[in-house]
């Protein structure tokens, strides 16, 4: 139950018989795919893998991924740091009909004789964490200076005031008026 260093490629039974857990950090340019959308190639992405037996003896590989990836902003079109974590619990398949079968809690992970490639996993995983439009946060983003927008207490101070602007242009507040005006 030691913690590894990252391997390259691994065999999906071997380590989950032995309780393999790794943790560790890979060079974000290792993801060619993904870094074709990003600003860059710099920066690491950190790694937690658990392998493990399920009851029904079946290979089960539990993960997280989190990267800092450097992306444009669609307020302001500057680059924004973007957080990203991506949490997977993959179980090990050999044929389609097993992958159909499988848990809902689990993806497939289809292996065979040859070790896996760890990186191209991961890869694919990360790419479905990445959100399909990247923002700074509002104080960060220098769009902000040049459009406002309301917070929320101007916001609910502009809807008590309309309120009572419906209110005292209500037909029934001229009656209410009257009334108060003949009772003297």
């Amino acid at each position: 139950m030691a913690i590894g260093q990252i391997p390259k490629n691994f065999d999906p039974r071997k380590f989950a018989r032995q309780g393999r857990q790794f943790e560790g950090s890979l060079a974000l340019n290792q993801f060619g795919q993904l870094v074709n959308s990003l600003v860059d190639d710099k920066g690491e992405v950190q790694v937690a893998l658990n392998f493990s037996l399920s009851e029904s003896n079946r290979v089960v590989l539990e993960g997280r991924i989190d990267a800092k990836l450097s992306m444009i902003c669609q307020r302001c079109l500057d680059v924004a740091s973007i957080p990203v974590r991506a949490e997977f619990s993959l179980m090990g398949v050999l044929t389609d009909e097993q992958a159909k079968a499988l848990p809902e809690e689990y993806e497939p992970l289809m292996y065979g004789d040859e070790p896996v490639e760890l990186v191209p996993l991961l890869e694919e995983e990360l790419i479905l964490a990445v959100p399909l439009v990247a923002y700074h946060s509002l104080e960060e983003c220098s769009a902000q200076q040049f459009y406002s927008t309301e917070t929320e207490k101007e916001a609910r101070a502009a809807a008590v005031e309309a309120e009572e602007e419906r209110e005292e242009e209500s037909p029934f507040s001229v009656l209410a008026k009257l009334k108060t005006d003949t009772t003297i």
